[in-house]
């Protein structure tokens, strides 16, 4: 979920196997006293006649939140420079002194929480007072460091500003953002500490077991042969390897650094080829079930289980990702690229024996939709990746495979038969199987790869938490700022008063604060900025105007400003996931980020459109009728039909080549089609028909 382009430094040598023990008590920590692992094996041993209270220790959650952060602390200072500009070979002696500081800043609010929370605030000592300040100024840097300056620079400010409006009250403000559960420990902090890491950590195991790389085999084998096959390999490959990775960049990265360079090579322009990928991978966090980090936050929010909001985000992502594709299919067709032979591309029939690989997915996709807490969703999901992942290998004997299927089927079994509910032993077997995993793979020589990809699993997840701990941290300080002022109310009632209640009004200020601040800041920290200021006056309107209850509007409100906080990835001037693009595919970048931004028009228009139709989003309350139903099918093949019409006219393809004219006739009827005027929708569509029979017989004719 990282959302940023850096420079690491201990990857080899003894600092990265320091990172790797770092990596893996920070896991430990989170599964054994964060997601309760101890309170799992106390049930389980008292129900064979075991009493261990030991096991029942559970530091509070802002202990455990404080103890993870010093750790992530410790780590940015070790493996991101002072500057990109530095050699990354050696670690300078202060960096290692700013991360144990860090670490320590963490570790005084550990030890002295019993106090704030038997007095609810701390004696305005020195120490008391120090500690903190160091801590916040040690979180900026990391953050600057990780991140960029833009976040920590805004929040540097918005705290001065808070500072100055409360008549410079020390003691108040690091009370509200250090010892409280605001600022650095709210809701975005604890977010990611309770549900985010699991996903992480799934994310890094599909990945490092090979999972990864399969899917962009197997659907290249898929529809690899078809015109346009490269990029609608990255299209699909994207949407599915979104849900595991949950970031725009690394989704790029991932499956970019495979499907550029053939896309170059069939015959695409690189700013074609480098735009493609990044319009398809930025999609990746708007695809349930795993989506961007911000989607657990906005959970939160809006007090409503996961499930809720992978259920309103199914029908936009799915029209996202059918407009990029009919982008491509339509420039495909325009500069003539050929399909790929189908001997150059992976062999399907042999993929498709192991398409088991790809069971992690409707497994966790099952168990989210199913109820059950996402942390142990993505946990239990951990143990169908590695089962599937230790049958798909070659070269292991089939005794190793049994061992670890049976065993990991087993401890699943036993844990529910020893009294853990259905989610407990769902979570008990995923963790198990890991250590099951690594156990067999000592004790087999030829499993040590598998064992060895599951350690990579624990130090890139690590390295991916950093990012977005120091990302939810630094947007929960602005958060604070927002909250200890009141700032949040105000600015929402003057937005309200400026724009007149008008809902096209407050949409746009939406888009424009979420596309402005993506510049520089990540994903999770946009939506939890934009959504603090706009979210209220938002859903206020949207309420007012669709008639929707305002606990529904709030979601519609929420999914709007989180879908132009993932696009913001996408949109020039700064576009880290077109940079990317354009970097794997030597592409010239603005041309790159234009294109990509063309190919993800749905991305700009659906969120307007859900907006004022809410039905898109399958809103989780009242009866399905038969209206119901018909609002969502008219609002889905309504948006479709206006993508058809605008990458027609926007490429300069329906059927044949088309000139300037009927380009412009179809951008306007596109755009015309998203009025609420439904006796509109038939008589352009007999237009859109009309011109498509019309161009394809003059082709005939003039070929004839």
């Amino acid at each position: 979920m990282t959302e940023v382009i850096t420079v690491e430094r201990a990857k080899t040598g003894m600092m990265a196997k320091a990172i790797l023990i770092i990596g893996l008590v920070f896991a430990f920590y989170e599964l054994v006293f964060v997601m309760g692992l101890n309170f799992s094996l106390y049930t389980m041993l008292k129900n064979v006649g075991i009493d261990l209270k030991p096991l029942l220790y559970a530091p509070d959650i802002q202990q455990s939140m404080a103890f993870l952060l010093g750790l992530l602390l410790l780590v940015s200072f070790i493996i991101y420079p002072v500057s990109k500009k530095t050699r990354t070979e050696g670690i300078p002696a202060y960096d290692y002194v700013l991360g144990a500081l860090g670490l320590a800043s963490m570790l005084y609010l550990v030890i002295i929480y019993p106090t704030v929370i038997q007095y609810g605030y701390v004696e305005a000592t020195l120490l008391n007072t120090l500690i903190p300040l160091i801590a916040i100024g040690l979180l900026l840097e990391a953050s600057r460091r990780s991140l960029g300056v833009a976040l920590p620079t805004i929040a540097l400010v918005v705290m001065l500003l808070g500072i100055s409006y409360e008549g410079f009250n020390v003691r108040r403000f690091i009370n509200h953002m250090f010892y409280a559960r605001e600022g650095i420990f709210a809701i975005p902090l604890y977010v990611m500490v309770s549900y985010v890491f699991a996903f992480v950590f799934f994310g890094s195991v599909l990945e490092k077991v090979g999972v990864g790389d399969y899917i962009t085999k197997f659907v290249m084998s898929l529809v690899g042969h078809r015109w346009g096959g490269p990029a609608k390999t990255a299209v699909v490959a994207s949407a599915l390897m979104g849900t595991v990775s949950g970031s725009s960049v690394a989704n790029v990265l991932t499956t970019g650094t495979f499907t550029i360079p053939l896309m170059k090579k069939t015959g695409y322009p690189p700013e074609v080829a480098g735009a493609v990928e990044p319009a398809a991978s930025t999609g990746g966090q708007l695809m349930p079930p795993i989506m961007g980090a911000a989607a657990f936050v906005m959970a939160q929010f809006l007090g409503r289980p996961y499930r809720d909001i992978i259920i309103a985000a199914a029908i936009p992502a799915i029209l996202y990702f059918t407009s990029v594709y009919v982008f491509i299919d339509r420039i495909t067709k325009k500069l003539g690229v050929r399909p790929i032979p189908r001997e150059l591309l992976p062999n399907f029939r042999e993929l498709v024996k192991g398409a088991y690989l790809l069971s992690p997915i409707p497994v966790v996709t099952y168990l989210l939709l199913s109820g059950l807490e996402p942390q142990y969703s993505a946990l239990g999901a951990i143990g169908a990746a590695i089962m599937s992942a230790w049958i798909y290998q070659k070269g292991l004997e089939a005794v190793s495979k049994l061992v670890v299927v049976g065993g990991i089927t087993f401890v699943g079994v036993l844990s529910y038969v020893l009294g853990l509910p259905v989610s407990a032993a769902v979570f008990f077997a995923g963790v198990m199987s890991v250590v099951v995993a690594m156990l067999i793979g000592y004790a087999f020589k030829e499993s040590r790869t598998m064992t060895s990809a599951l350690l990579r699993a624990f130090d890139s997840s690590l390295r991916s938490a950093v990012t977005v701990f120091l990302a939810a941290s630094c947007a929960g300080l602005i958060q604070g700022i927002l909250t200890m002022t009141g700032w949040a109310t105000t600015i929402g009632y003057q937005l309200i008063e400026i724009s007149g209640g008008n809902i096209f009004i407050l949409m746009f200020t939406a888009m424009s604060i979420s596309l402005v601040l993506g510049m520089g800041v990540p994903t999770t920290a946009n939506y939890i900025i934009t959504s603090t200021i706009v979210g209220g006056p938002m859903a206020r309107a949207i309420a007012s105007i669709t008639g929707v209850e305002l606990e529904m509007a709030r979601l519609v409100s929420h999914m709007f400003v989180f879908y132009f906080g993932i696009l913001a990835d996408l949109t020039p001037p700064v576009a880290l996931a077109s940079y990317a693009g354009s970097m794997l595919a030597k592409s010239e970048f603005w041309k790159t980020a234009l294109n990509a931004t063309k190919f993800a028009l749905a991305g700009y228009l659906v969120p307007y459109i859900f907006a004022l139709d809410p039905v898109l989003l399958i809103l989780p309350s009242g009866a399905l009728n038969l209206y119901v139903v018909y609002r969502m099918t008219y609002g889905i093949a309504n948006t479709l039909l206006s993508m058809l019409m605008l990458s027609a006219g926007i490429v300069g393809w329906h059927g044949v080549q088309i000139g300037k004219i009927q380009r412009a006739i179809l951008v306007v009827l596109g755009i015309a089609n998203l009025t609420p005027y439904e006796y509109i929708t038939p008589l352009l569509a007999t237009t859109y028909v009309a011109l498509y029979i019309y161009n394809t017989k003059h082709r005939s004719a003039s070929s004839g």
